[in-house]
């Protein structure tokens, strides 16, 4: 009898085994395909209605900036506004360029800050013109984005002195 329940003590701790501890690690995520860049990226810009001539010598112009789901986000770019003169009975409205600003580099985190207007959700940009333009006319004000993805991405908007 002694023996049997020796037996059965061995055949039980044999049954029951080890088992190991798993222990819960973080996921991988180049494993799953992941980008190391943003995962969010600007694909398209639009002027704000706020945007207009301050001043005949300022131009206050308001940016959205929209990725592939539709929604307003920060970005990293390079920012480009040129000013044109307005042509109404043609295919092509931008006549000649009258303006062109210096590239406004947003690249930089804290500078890009700065221009994030963050109750309106987009960019701010103040616009000093250094040349003199008629009152009472229209123009068309144009800005480029150079992502850092290297899109190109535009927008234009008709602007009333």
């Amino acid at each position: 009898m002694r023996f049997t329940s020796y037996f059965a003590v061995v055949f039980m701790f044999i049954l029951s085994g080890c088992e190991e501890v798993q222990q819960k690690q973080s996921p991988d995520f180049h494993s799953k395909g992941f980008q190391k860049t943003c995962l969010f990226n600007p694909e398209k810009i639009r002027f704000n209605q706020l945007t207009e001539f301050a001043q005949s010598v300022h131009i206050s112009a308001y940016i959205d900036v929209f990725d592939q789901f539709g929604s307003r986000i920060k970005a990293a770019g390079i920012w480009r506004f040129e000013l044109y003169e307005y042509n109404p009975r043609s295919s092509d409205p931008m006549g000649k360029r009258l303006y062109i600003w210096p590239d406004i580099e947003l690249t930089d985190a804290q500078i890009n800050n700065s221009s994030w207007q963050d109750f309106l959700h987009c960019y701010k940009f103040d616009l000093n013109i250094d040349i003199d333009l008629a009152g009472g006319k229209t123009y068309i004000l144009q800005v480029v984005c150079f992502t850092a993805d290297g899109k190109r991405i535009t927008d234009t908007i008709e602007l009333k002195s």
